[in-house]
């Protein structure tokens, strides 16, 4: 399974907080979203999960920097898996990585969300240390509520890239994005933002209190090694410089 690492920084101070891991197996061509549609809908979604939770968990803490909290994509069908925290916990011991350093992103149909394992799940997976974010935000933004986002414990939403890249000349996107900022800070929900592949992107957004930020303009997908490089790199010369 090919297994690169984006990583993902801080707006407002410039540091490198954590990295979202991206998988693709031999067997899902080009297009993964489909090959995961696939999946949930013919049962072999399971066993995909559990190699990508062996296979990155491992990775990671084999060859990541110890510093940098660790991202990995969940579908919402996994979380109906009765097992899901069970099946979490025995990865991380069997690799003895801190669940407090896992954070799982989940695509915005999470909202949507009312049956109680689901919820359960969410729960005591939270209740481990692991944090909960909302990928690709925006689809059914009409549709959220303060109360779905504190229903789901969730930490962090994070737009997609449709809302972040022509956010200088989108007047409406820009005003989309500082509504949930507003909303995130009253609810202490950190606000995201994928797609930052120029720096003045990467400005506007810490401008407008985003707090995180990943995209070209930083990094693209690569090795632990790079990752550790770049670290190592930060480390000497300091936060990444973000304009303001």
């Amino acid at each position: 399974m090919e297994i690169t690492y984006q990583p993902v920084i801080d707006l407002q101070t410039g540091r490198l907080v954590k990295c979202e891991a991206f998988c693709r197996p031999p067997e899902a061509g080009v297009d993964l979203d489909a090959f995961v549609t696939s999946a949930e809908l013919n049962g072999s979604l399971r066993s995909f999960t559990d190699r990508v939770l062996d296979r990155v968990i491992g990775d990671w803490q084999k060859q990541g920097p110890a510093s940098l909290d660790l991202s990995i994509n969940l579908s919402v069908a996994d979380l109906a898996e009765h097992d899901l925290v069970k099946r979490v916990e025995k990865a991380c011991k069997r690799h003895r990585f801190d669940v407090t350093r896992l954070w799982f992103e989940i695509d915005d149909r999470a909202q949507s969300i009312v049956d109680p394992g689901m919820l359960g799940n969410i729960a005591k997976l939270s209740g481990l240390g692991v944090r909960f974010s909302i990928d690709s935000f925006g689809d059914d933004i009409a549709q959220t509520t303060p109360y779905e986002l504190q229903n789901l414990r969730i930490h962090e939403v994070k737009f997609d890239a449709r809302y972040v890249r022509d956010a200088d000349e989108n007047m409406a996107h820009r005003n989309i994005i500082v509504s949930i900022v507003g909303m995130g800070r009253d609810l202490r929900i950190a606000v995201g933002v994928k797609g930052v592949n120029r720096e003045n992107i990467a400005a506007l957004m810490a401008r407008l209190g985003v707090s995180l930020g990943q995209g070209y303009f930083f990094a693209r997908p690569t090795s632990p090694a790079t990752i550790v490089s770049l670290v190592e790199r930060m480390t000497l010369a300091g936060p990444l410089p973000i304009g303001r």
